[in-house]
């Protein structure tokens, strides 16, 4: 085990063609005016449900001052050393960046991110829905929150905890929604903070990518970008034989492991005809 786990290096095979990209967002709150039981209450929401404890009731609509925005984002292609960054700031404002980001998605294959499925990405078709704009072309999510949650029972599933714990590359920053407000303003000193706590998800987002890749389940089969019929799902090198079998319910298939990232996979070749009978239970 100790031999085979030292030549683990789990990087996507050069020859895999797909464009793989790592994304996430930074948002502020927003601000909502309530009248409740005689008194006025002003304050930041994220969610319309946030004030139930203090008013009993979601905010409603009309009660809102300014919803909560995207104000950045940071991302990489797999294989580039370059992180790239856009926010509100700088020339084009909100909308030129969200643009920009829909360009990305458009082009990716694949795209990376902590909690990517259930925040970044329904979040920005949002924004681009409210700009006009049509769905980018189809791309699969790989949201490494979910494949955590599914292959471990870890005490904490944030994106800090899991790289430190799994030991890739944690992030050296922390949000403070303060800062992204400063930076909102005009305070260049908060813009740069803000920019490199967001180019630093992106580095601990893609290392964690990696690391997880041969416990996920149900992520794209890397394999269909690669002409080699042998290709690995999960990093898309060359898989070998083991000589062990791998059981279905009904049928029996070869067992397959990748000296490059160690995930198993089976044939598709059968090796049995299918078991004729099944549990009457």
């Amino acid at each position: 085990m100790n031999n085979r786990l030292k030549h683990i290096t789990p990087r996507i095979a050069p020859t895999v063609t797909a464009r793989v990209v790592t994304l996430d967002i930074e948002r502020i709150p927003g601000r909502a005016r309530v009248k409740h039981r005689g008194l006025t209450i002003e304050g930041e929401f994220w969610d319309l449900g946030g004030w139930k404890h203090t008013i009993g009731r979601r905010i409603h609509a009309d009660d809102v001052l300014e919803w909560p925005r995207t104000i950045c984002a940071a991302w990489r292609w797999y294989g580039e050393d370059e992180v790239h960054f856009a926010a509100e700031w700088e020339v084009g404002g909100n909308e030129g960046f969200l643009r920009r980001l829909w360009e990305v998605a458009d082009e990716c294959d694949i795209a990376i991110g902590h909690n990517a499925g259930g925040f970044d990405f329904p979040i920005l078709a949002g924004d681009w829905a409210m700009l006009g704009l049509p769905a980018p072309s189809p791309f699969k999510i790989i949201d490494t929150l979910k494949v955590a949650r599914s292959a471990f029972s870890m005490p904490s599933n944030t994106l800090d905890s899991l790289a430190k714990r799994l030991g890739v590359e944690s992030k050296s920053d922390k949000y403070d929604v303060r800062v992204a407000q400063a930076a909102v303003a005009g305070d260049k000193d908060a813009q740069a903070r803000i920019e490199d706590y967001n180019r630093g998800d992106i580095i601990a987002s893609e290392a964690l990518f990696d690391r997880l890749r041969p416990y996920a389940r149900n992520i794209p089969h890397l394999g269909m970008w690669s002409d080699d019929d042998m290709a690995c799902p999960s990093c898309g090198h060359s898989m070998t034989a083991t000589g062990r079998t791998v059981h279905a319910n009904v049928q029996r298939y070869e067992h397959l492991r990748c000296d490059n990232c160690g995930a198993h996979a089976r044939g598709t070749a059968r090796l049995k005809n299918p078991t004729r009978t099944r549990s009457a239970r």
